[in-house]
């Protein structure tokens, strides 16, 4: 019977530990977010952006972000008291006057979702491609 060194199977393991953490960390990965360059302004700009929990967090950031970039804005979250606190909080091109604010409880079901989809893509003309 072979007999393998203690410290090589220890080495071998977090070796094999740290490739299959690394292939499940980034499976289906888009890093794009994640990138250190700032996106450009004309990639942005008049582009709409609906984004659902706004209200705080990372929607909250990202929402402030995509403003000062002269996004078209759609904010979405369940508090709308919240919302409009976000909403006065953004500038840019479009905001905070053309920011949009839509209440939206995502696990409210799919005729609610269908409803908050009509109102969104009636807030701007060829929102749909």
């Amino acid at each position: 019977m072979i007999s393998l060194n203690p410290i090589l199977l220890l080495l071998i393991s977090v070796f094999l530990f740290i490739f299959f953490l690394f292939k499940f960390v980034t499976a289906y990965g888009d890093f794009t977010l994640m990138s250190k360059k700032q996106p450009k302004r004309e990639e942005i700009e008049d582009k709409v952006v609906w984004i659902t929990g706004a209200s705080r967090g990372i929607g909250e950031i990202l929402a402030k972000q995509l403003a000062s970039l002269g996004a078209k804005l759609i904010i979405s979250a369940r508090n709308e008291d919240d919302l409009i606190r976000v909403r006065t909080q953004l500038k840019g091109k479009h905001a905070p006057d053309g920011v949009k604010v839509l209440p939206l409880d995502l696990s409210s079901g799919e005729d609610s979702l269908r409803q908050a989809v009509e109102k969104a893509e009636s807030f701007f003309s060829g929102f749909w491609c």
